[in-house]
């Protein structure tokens, strides 16, 4: 299932969704909680004085109170960092942060668009900008966000980003025919930023479609980001959990590899729709491109076909998934003749080339074999 099918099928869900407050004191929080709470300075005296759990709507109602309340409960409702503890609790007292603060607040809410609203705060959070709070990072800064514009009438809200929600927005962009790769990049089985991608572009493309998605379904985008999140491992549940739903998205598009576009493919639904057949049908791209041979180990006879489940356009599919396998062998390819065979109870399609790598004096004849079953029985 996809996962806008998955959004899809749980909208009451959403629509009723609270998350669980957060125990902030205890387990693997209460050693840096400790830290914190150690410096005895602004941040510290606010540390002691916050519930003993928090939830987003106790960030929410501090941030109404005051704004430097609401700055710490976001910081320990979303984990304080066990490494940078003190050096946030110590370089981030009242004086120098409200500053800041009214002025990320008058920024997000005086802002004529919402690419200027999200990307210039971004720009004004990072290191070197003028509203960087000492020791927060985006998965931090974009909670503040989140919470500073809570009670904003947005088109586009900010949104809390972190590692939970990367893949999130991984697995939503296909299905919106965005090409994720234009941020992302698959090292060893993760996802890295792109080289060249800012933070700002990245989160503002995320807001953008979670907002879009939202809209689309028909949910407070408020509602979407806190179920999306997902609850943790730990807790046994009776829905699938949206978050290692999103990861295990993610890692199909990476075990495939075939939507990064790097074999000539234009149009986004083609990508997609070859990177499902390749991993429905468990094709194993490294082994393909490693081996010296002219064999594939699929598709290459009647016994072994490549199965196309999709009922519509899965002719244009045979041609794309061929094109891609003759490229990786690093072959030129010219089809020379098609035909539709029964075996059994099975509709195959047979495709002919003439193929010819750089060594050949002359093309040789490859045979290409689809299971287009599916398909056929549609149009009967």
């Amino acid at each position: 299932m996809s996962f806008i099918n998955l959004i899809k099928t749980h909208i009451d869900d959403i629509n009723n969704y609270v998350q669980p407050s957060i125990h902030w004191r205890e387990g693997r929080f209460a050693n840096p909680v400790g830290r914190a709470e150690a410096t005895d300075g602004d941040f510290a005296e606010v540390v002691r004085n916050l519930p003993a759990e928090l939830s987003r709507e106790d960030v929410v109602r501090l941030f109404r109170e005051d704004l430097y309340k609401g700055f710490v409960a976001t910081i320990m409702w979303g984990g304080i960092s066990r490494f940078q503890a003190e050096g946030i609790a110590l370089n981030n007292d009242r004086n120098t942060t409200m500053p800041k603060l009214e002025r990320l607040a008058a920024l997000l809410r005086n802002s004529e668009t919402d690419i200027e609203r999200i990307e210039g705060a971004i720009a004004s959070l990072k290191r070197g900008g003028e509203n960087y709070f000492y020791g927060i990072g985006p998965s931090y800064f974009t909670k503040l966000l989140y919470f500073l514009t809570f009670d904003m009438d947005l088109n586009n809200r900010p949104l809390i980003y972190d590692e939970n929600m990367q893949p999130v927005h991984f697995a939503l962009m296909p299905e919106a025919g965005r090409n994720p790769f234009f941020y992302y990049l698959p090292v060893d089985n993760t996802v890295t930023y792109a080289e060249s991608t800012k933070f700002e572009d990245v989160y503002y493309d995320y807001c953008e479609l979670m907002c879009e998605t939202a809209r689309e379904v028909g949910v407070d985008v408020r509602n979407l980001e806190a179920w999306v999140f997902g609850w943790p491992a730990n807790i046994n549940v009776q829905q699938p959990n949206p978050r290692v739903a999103a990861r295990t998205e993610v890692d199909r598009m990476v075990a495939t590899g075939i939507i990064r576009y790097n074999f000539d493919i234009e149009d986004l639904g083609d990508a997609i729709g070859a990177s499902r057949i390749f991993y429905d049908n468990k094709i194993d791209i490294s082994e393909l491109i490693d081996k010296e041979d002219c064999e594939f180990h699929i598709g290459k006879d009647k016994e072994h076909p490549i199965v196309i489940t999709e009922t519509d356009g899965y002719v244009h599919l045979e041609y794309v998934i061929s094109d891609i396998l003759f490229q990786l062998k690093n072959l030129e390819s010219k089809m020379i003749a098609q035909h539709l065979i029964s075996v059994g109870d099975k509709k195959l399609d047979r495709l002919c080339f003439e193929v010819k790598s750089a060594q050949d004096k002359k093309p040789k004849e490859m045979e290409v074999y689809f299971d287009i079953t599916a398909g056929c029985n549609a149009l009967s």
